[in-house]
């Protein structure tokens, strides 16, 4: 006679182990991918060689100046980086100078009541700069947040310029203009804004870093995504823990990634993964989407010198997987001088009341490729759309603007880097953005 108590085990047995797997797993901690941690102290040096087209305009009520200038220029840069982004707060600081010598040509217009030059002009010399940059997102619970974004900037040059063109006089006399002269010029600026803010970017650096390490070196494998989350924030404990000023020694750090793969996914680690761990140096690469609105505020040491509005931002980026990252972005930003409704009476100038409000877009739309741990690449563009609004009563026509752009960042080794950046700008005219090409080299050493 058969033994009926012999059935149980064979029909419940497997049930039980599916049952035990799935409370064992239930107990797991959870990892909340939504908010991640990322802290990083970041110093680069090198050198950086750049083509840009840059224009200024100063308006008053009896002249104006005009130039637009395409600069080559080589320099050097120092740069000081520190993101700290927690649960509670999303905390950027950069520091930058800049000096080196510039060179180029362009277009030359001074224009008063008395006479009406316009010429043009190739120049040479030494340019310093320096920049803070500075932002700080508290937030209240998960999604809510308050933004404080301050940013201060200055620039000298000395140059010798060459003018070559002609002046128009009150009587209508034209005369030729062949000067050249050394000049000084002292710009800088401010810039600040505050906002109220729902959403939020996570770094997935460290989620991207353990997700490539295991899927490269162990192929036959399937890490369930509690175990990536897991190796991943062994990486986020070993990169924040570093000393910026003692520096970090690789294969010490090495050794706690392969005591971890040891113990708990009981596999050996290759000796090669070793030759990677120096890479995945990148800036933030993010996931989720964040939505700011609030007050915006300019200084700039030319007229019209303070300039105040509001903005509004979205923010999208998809992490799709460990080779893409796709990124979306769009603001609107109103803009208004405090000085409004100047006359200009030159018949060279506009003859009439210029009201000095108007309204930008900014939507990019870019993808970036990383395919492997020491390379990225971008590429996408931006439409930059503005109207001039005119006080609301006569609204301007639509200036439409496009800027396509590629860059390219590899890391050769533990320190040294190369940053290539491109970009055309296509616009209507030179109201809203500057025509032209963008284009920088930059060949740095870093220290983390």
């Amino acid at each position: 006679m058969r033994n009926r108590n012999s059935v149980f085990p064979r029909i419940f047995l497997p049930l039980i182990l599916v049952f035990a797997a799935f409370v064992v797993h239930a107990q797991e901690p959870e990892i909340n991918n939504e908010v991640v941690s990322f802290k990083k102290h970041e110093l680069n040096w090198g050198l950086i060689l750049g083509v840009s087209k840059e224009t200024e305009e100063l308006l008053s009520d009896e002249s104006r100046f005009d130039e637009e200038r395409t600069l080559l220029n080589g320099k050097f840069r120092i740069e000081n980086t520190y993101w700290n982004l927690l649960d509670y707060k999303q905390e950027r600081l950069n520091m930058r100078f800049e000096v080196g010598p510039y060179g180029g040509y362009g277009d030359w217009i001074d224009s008063s009541k008395v006479e009406y030059i316009t010429a043009d002009q190739d120049f040479y010399g030494v340019r310093t700069s320096a920049n803070i940059d500075y932002s700080y997102r508290y937030y209240y619970d998960a999604k809510s947040y308050t933004v404080i974004d301050v940013s201060g900037w200055g620039r000298y040059e000395v140059f010798k310029q060459n003018l070559d063109g002609t002046s128009t006089d009150s009587l209508g006399v034209t005369t030729s203009v062949d000067e050249s002269d050394t000049k000084d010029r002292l710009r800088y600026g401010l810039n600040a804004k505050v906002g109220w803010g729902s959403g939020r970017l996570s770094p997935m650096n460290h989620l991207m870093t353990a997700h490539y390490l295991l899927e490269k070196y162990y192929p036959g494998r399937l890490f369930s995504d509690y175990e990536i989350a897991q190796f991943a924030q062994v990486i986020a404990n070993i990169k924040h823990n570093r000393d910026f000023k003692g520096g970090h020694v690789s294969e010490k750090e090495m050794q706690e990634v392969v005591d971890f793969i040891r113990s708990t996914f009981v596999l050996a680690s290759p000796e090669s993964m070793s030759a990677e761990w120096q890479f995945s140096e990148f800036d933030p690469r993010y996931q989720g989407n964040r939505f700011e609105i609030g007050p915006h505020f300019k200084y700039y040491n030319q007229e019209p010198d303070f300039l105040f509005g509001g903005y509004m931002q979205y923010d999208n980026a998809k992490y799709v997987n460990v080779k893409w990252n796709r990124n979306l972005s769009a603001a609107l930003v109103y803009n208004r001088y405090t000085k409004t409704d100047m006359e200009y009476i030159d018949e060279h100038l506009v003859n009439s009341n210029v009201s000095r409000d108007w309204a930008t877009a900014d939507i990019n739309l870019g993808w970036s490729y990383y395919p492997n741990l020491k390379t990225q690449f971008d590429f996408g563009i931006r439409y930059v759309p503005g109207i001039q609004l005119n006080n609301f009563d006569e609204v301007g026509s639509l200036s439409n603007n496009f800027i396509p752009y590629v860059a390219y960042f590899t890391q050769l080794n533990s320190k040294s880097r190369v940053k290539l950046n491109a970009a055309w700008r296509i616009a209507d005219g030179e109201q809203f953005v500057v025509p032209g090409p963008e284009f920088s080299l930059s060949i740095y050493r870093s220290k983390y």
